[in-house]
């Protein structure tokens, strides 16, 4: 009896997971669709539900020392997981979506309620101190790995003096204990970041080149309108890389961003900027161009403050959204292969196939937080990420099949077989 209510529940689970991982890529559990009147199909929608509720709380608990905060959520998973326990019993399809409907109230009920509980003096320096060095280690470790990449010796100037600066200010985030500072300090490793990738990208791609050979043969000199042309035709291929560069990074926060206010602020933003593109192809000097410059970062400047505002956390970066979303995405993934684990041996097969998948799309997260922070093959690396997520679809669907011999439609997805 045992063996079949377990093995009942797996089914469940695989159906279930089956209708997230065929939804939309940007909303990972997203379980409140009200299409259909199965019994079957809306019990698994609404523990999918639950099940996603209470990862959130627990991430929420596992992000905090504060211990009353701690026991807010523990109070929200225990409500939450005697939901799903009735859930699985229920036979009431209007009840089932009740359930559903409660699952969100508890969600955000219980953060209403932790985020009343107040943080001691020495928790708010602790967590503005990690916030600090976080960004600044990061920060740090790349232009290292960037420095080591290059032989172009203005590049490595110019990282060298990022580094010294970061350095800097990680010294004195370890040695500061007032909250106000260490945000500063956040803010000034974020400021270091642009300046010095927009000097990276003044200075233009070349490397080292071999010294010249003794009396080079026909050496024409360049006149000054031909060394004029050129540095105006360098500095708006920085300017256009630029533009391409927010724009990309805007695009994707866009798409990421779970409030509808705060994805309208990026889409704004990236038409603004994309809309200087034409300004800055038809520039004619280079005065113009770094003035097109200054509009981009300050469309940027200003579209980030007024989603830090509304985050109610200082210096927020539009690449975090793009950062959490994938990476939120990744842990739906992994707990999916994980579900997978458990009935791998009924179908070995088509379980390799899904672990092969589930890499592929670790990898393309990989990439898009990488490219994240700079917007540079961000829509790339963007594209192989959906490729990656569609192939992880079909291997999922296929192995569901293989274990339960049903459904052969799952939310509209006709699977194979």
């Amino acid at each position: 009896m045992t063996y079949v209510a377990a093995r009942t529940r797996v089914i469940l689970v695989l159906l279930m997971a089956l209708g997230l991982v065929l939804g939309s890529l940007v909303a990972p559990a997203a379980a409140t669709d009200e299409g259909g009147d199965d019994l079957e199909t809306v019990r698994a929608k609404t523990i999918g539900t639950i099940d996603y509720k209470i990862g959130l709380l627990s991430d929420l608990k596992n992000g905090t020392e504060n211990a009353d905060r701690r026991d807010v959520y523990d109070e929200g998973i225990a409500e939450l997981q005697a939901l799903s326990g009735r859930a699985e019993t229920e036979t009431s399809i209007d009840e089932l979506r009740a359930m559903d409907a409660r699952a969100h109230d508890i969600y955000y009920e219980t953060k209403a309620r932790a985020a009343t509980v107040g943080q001691t003096a020495e928790e708010k320096v602790a967590e503005a101190r990690k916030a600090a060095l976080d960004t600044i280690t990061y920060k740090l470790g790349y232009f290292r790995d960037a420095k080591a990449k290059t032989d172009n010796p203005a590049h490595q100037e110019i990282y060298s003096g990022a580094i010294r600066e970061l350095e800097k200010l990680r010294a004195a985030a370890e040695a500061s204990s007032e909250v106000e500072h260490l945000y500063e300090l956040k803010a000034q490793a974020h400021k270091i970041y642009d300046a010095t990738k927009r000097a990276i990208a003044e200075s233009g791609d070349t490397v080292k080149e071999d010294p010249p050979k003794e009396d080079p043969p026909n050496v024409v000199e360049k006149t000054e309108a031909e060394k004029a042309a050129e540095a105006l035709a360098q500095a708006r291929r920085s300017t256009l890389r630029l533009i391409e560069y927010k724009v990309s990074i805007f695009t994707h926060a866009a798409e990421t961003a779970k409030n509808p206010a705060v994805a309208g602020l990026y889409a704004e933003a990236a038409a603004a900027v994309f809309a200087l593109a034409d300004d800055a192809k038809a520039a004619k000097t280079i005065k113009a161009l770094r003035s097109i410059d200054a509009q981009v970062m300050e469309i940027y400047e200003a579209t980030k403050q007024a989603v830090a505002d509304g985050h109610e956390q200082p210096n927020w970066q539009p690449s975090e959204s793009v950062v959490a979303h994938v990476r939120a995405l990744g842990s739906v993934i992994d707990r999916l292969v994980g579900v997978v684990e458990e009935t791998a041996d009924q179908s070995p097969e088509t379980a390799r196939a899904v672990a092969k998948a589930g890499a592929g799309v670790a990898s393309a997260i990989e990439g898009v937080e990488k490219a994240a922070e700079t917007g540079k093959q961000l829509d790339s690396r963007w594209g192989d990420l959906k490729a990656s997520v569609h192939e992880f679809r079909k291997a999922f669907a296929a192995h569901v099949l293989a274990i339960t011999g049903a459904p052969d439609c799952v939310n509209g997805w006709h699977l194979p077989g």
